[in-house]
């Protein structure tokens, strides 16, 4: 067993074995031209850009299959990035969307390929991969159902949180079945993104509005607010709170560590963006990239991250990173740890908690979340993926003083589990359970080989999962669940890989 585990960290995780960071940094630039290539080209058309998308992403999967793990976490983490070049040349809100949307297409269409050649050679795949792949396959084809129901009332939000509730899914399958096939270079090739994205992140600390500039991050700021700007939001918030909204800077103005709990500590500071241009969704990614070095031996990387974690005062992305390493260290350190009933526990303490606390200072994301479990209580069937959620209203424009004063929303916003709920109803419950299976799945790989990562994985996908109570972004931005679901998988599909299988099926 001690030399299936070497042989499982070596050709998985913790060492990219016969990789130099040279190859590592050939890696990252490959995403980059798979990220970049699609983006660039819709200016001159979009069915030109979409051709283009399809056709590197069958490229990179039948050409260099390991790469695509690393093409994927780069795509979603720098795409918007090369938007804000381009975006001075953009022409409409529509047009914006649709250029943001090159990374699920890129996503679908290596997800499409693997898929393809899994069912082909199926019979030879390990027994337990097989049921990893049909669970999972289970639940997208429950959540395209509900996608059906609900493009029939609001195709645009349909089409949307199918992407959000799909992406994590999708990604999961794409990792597992890439490690299921070849060894796959990871850490170094992640501590290259993550030493651009801290990079980024620090810097914007200190230069924020220079930064925005330089990348045109101004402009895609101000298209991305105008809808708002044009529907009276500021006007409201203006005539509701006094505060006046002048410019996307004033937008980025928050409390520090954003929260009612701490009312006399009047410090303001400036929400990163990062190079996403979405701040919770930055959090998770380095959040992700932090837990993942530190379970590879990096312990340095969460330090790093702290500081614009903290700035950016995403508080699910910060007990995320301090639950999941303060429990990756006591499972190493201590046998009792390594029972996965310890951490369960202690998510649903702090689950509980946050919702007690929440009512009581009637805050935003509980009192969405409530909302969602009154209307799953309603209609227990569910309404069909689109209806409800942050998304699909404009939350901003939303009566939250009326919320706060019944103690709940009138749909489900601001909570993942919620909006779940409201949307698919009961099928909702079936969504959240595959997580967990897959947690348990992770954690019984973990107490056979004693991997890090393994137990990585697990901790952070329940963590990402519980805190989807409390936050939207946890389980539908693909940098937070998506991300941590990824990651799952490649643990799983390198544990159950075989020396026959590493032919490629693409």
């Amino acid at each position: 067993m001690a030399s299936y585990a070497g042989n499982y960290s070596a050709s998985c995780s913790g060492t990219d074995v016969g990789d130099s960071y040279v190859g590592a940094f050939g890696v990252v630039l490959l995403g980059a031209l798979v990220t970049a290539v699609p983006v660039v080209f819709h200016l001159a058309g979009q069915p030109i850009a979409i051709a283009l998308c399809v056709l590197l992403s069958v490229i990179l999967t039948c050409v260099a299959a390991p790469s695509i793990p690393i093409a994927l976490i780069f795509a979603y983490l720098f795409q918007n990035l090369f938007v804000a070049l381009v975006s001075p040349q953009i022409s409409g809100i529509d047009q914006l969307n649709a250029i943001r949307a090159y990374n699920f297409v890129m996503t679908a269409t290596i997800w499409l390929v693997l898929t393809v050649g899994y069912w082909l050679e199926r019979n030879r795949l390990d027994p337990r991969m097989r049921l990893m792949i049909d669970v999972t396959t289970g639940a997208l084809l429950l959540i395209g159902a509900y996608f059906v129901l609900g493009v029939a009332s609001d195709p645009g939000s349909a089409v949307t949180y199918l992407r959000n509730i799909a992406a994590p899914f999708l990604l999961f399958q794409v990792f597992a079945l890439t490690a299921c096939r070849y060894p796959v270079p990871l850490i170094k090739p992640l501590t290259i993104i993550a030493t651009i994205a801290a990079a980024y992140g620090l810097f914007e600390m200190v230069a924020q509005k220079e930064l925005l500039r330089l990348f045109n991050g101004d402009v895609y700021l101000n298209w991305r607010l105008r809808q708002e700007y044009e529907s009276g939001v500021w006007l409201r918030e203006m005539q509701e709170s006094g505060r006046v909204m002048r410019s996307y800077l004033d937008t980025l103005v928050i409390d520090f560590l954003n929260t009612p709990l701490l009312p006399n500590l009047k410090i303001q500071v400036n929400r990163l963006v990062g190079p996403n241009f979405h701040s919770i969704s930055f959090a998770y990614a380095l959040t992700f990239c932090a837990i993942v070095l530190a379970a590879a031996r990096r312990w340095w990387w969460p330090f790093i991250m702290l500081l614009p974690l903290i700035v950016i005062g995403s508080k699910g992305a910060l007990v995320t990173l301090a639950l999941t390493l303060t429990f990756l260290v006591l499972a190493s350190c201590l046998r009792m740890f390594r029972n996965l009933y310890w951490y369960l526990f202690t998510l649903a303490a702090y689950a509980c908690a946050g919702i007690a606390v929440g009512i009581r200072a009637g805050d935003y994301h509980v009192i969405g979340f409530i909302g969602g479990l009154r209307g799953f209580l309603a209609n227990p069937l569910g309404r069909g993926i689109g209806a409800g959620g942050n998304l699909s209203l404009s939350v901003s424009a939303f009566d939250w003083g009326r919320s706060q004063q019944l103690g709940h929303t009138d749909v489900a916003l601001e909570s993942s589990v919620g909006v779940l709920l409201y949307q698919m109803g009961i099928a909702g419950f079936v969504v959240l359970g595959v997580l967990f299976w897959i947690v348990l799945m992770l954690w019984r790989q973990y107490r056979l080989t004693g991997e890090r990562l393994t137990a990585a994985a697990a901790l952070g996908v329940a963590a990402i999962t519980v805190n989807g109570i409390f936050q939207e972004e946890a389980m539908f931005a693909p940098l937070a669940l998506g991300f941590m679901c990824g990651f799952a998988g490649l643990m799983l599909g390198g544990a159950y890989r075989q020396a026959p299988m590493r032919a490629s099926y693409a």
